[in-house]
């Protein structure tokens, strides 16, 4: 069975000399028995084509395996986009996909062996690739972020709680040194009753999600943006047929003040092959 190298300079380093004369770039595997051609809609506009075993197919070009390292991260974006699109393509066509990596690359000695090592890999792995073609059928992706604003969560807990009430008005009668010491502990209690808040609104949500979808995946994303930032980052697989309904049950989930959703999809099922 031919490895799959998944980077490129890596598969340079193991060349041991001048880059191979072909490869086969790897975009996906789908359910599908024929030859099919999607058109030049590949990276740098290459032309897209099935190579199949049985009734399994991995959409490939052909390329020299040292094409796309790039210091550019420009046109490393543009390289990954195009990657994205003819995954999407594939979808969209076969309504069931296995998106592989960005950077896959299987390698021969001339072009014809390399879209034999890609064949090779498709038997080899055939169990494993149809099993989870079958359990990804008519699936999408969701992702769904929930965002917080500290500043704002802190302003809705402090007004809503009987006992930071208290401290705030006691705060205002006390002279400079004890002021000082209500204020660093009304600050802590604030944090404290706004950090209880996130936990049960990331707990509410995630609750609620399973209810809606199949399967979550939690990222490890940490992004902030304008005094916001991600408290919860998930992927979720839910049947196609959801996709007009989703973004509306997701637009109804209630959320407290200074919590808001962003969701995207639906998308090819990246995080559940």
């Amino acid at each position: 069975m031919a490895e799959i190298v998944t980077n490129v300079s890596e598969a340079l380093a193991r060349a041991g000399g001048p880059p191979p004369p072909a490869a086969c770039y790897v975009y996906c595997v789908a359910p599908c028995r024929s030859g099919a051609s999607l058109g030049p809609i590949g990276i740098e506009g290459r032309e897209v084509h099935a190579v199949t075993y049985r009734d399994l197919c991995a959409l490939v070009h052909l390329c020299p395996s040292d094409l796309y390292p790039s210091e550019d991260s420009d046109l490393l974006a543009r390289w990954v986009l195009a990657h994205h699109r003819v995954v999407e393509a594939a979808w969209k066509l076969w309504g069931t996909v296995l998106p592989v990596n960005f950077n896959t690359l299987l390698s021969g000695e001339h072009p014809e062996r390399a879209m034999e090592n890609v064949k090779d890999w498709l038997a080899a792995d055939y169990s494993r690739l149809r099993a989870k073609l079958e359990a990804l059928e008519r699936k999408a992706e969701w992702g769904v972020q929930l965002w917080g604003d500290a500043k704002l969560i802190g302003q809705q807990v402090a007004e809503a709680t009987p006992e930071l009430q208290r401290l705030r008005e006691e705060l205002r009668s006390k002279p400079a040194g004890l002021a000082y010491m209500y204020r660093q502990k009304l600050e802590l209690e604030v944090k404290r009753a706004s950090e209880a808040k996130t936990v049960e609104e990331v707990k509410n949500l995630y609750e609620r999600l399973s209810s809606l979808v199949d399967r979550i995946h939690v990222e490890k994303t940490r992004r902030e943006e304008g005094g916001r930032r991600v408290l919860l980052d998930l992927s979720c697989l839910a049947p196609m047929q959801q996709s007009w309904t989703l973004p509306e049950e997701l637009n109804r989930l209630p959320l407290a003040p200074g919590f808001s959703l962003r969701f995207t999809g639906p998308l090819p099922p990246y995080s559940f092959c």
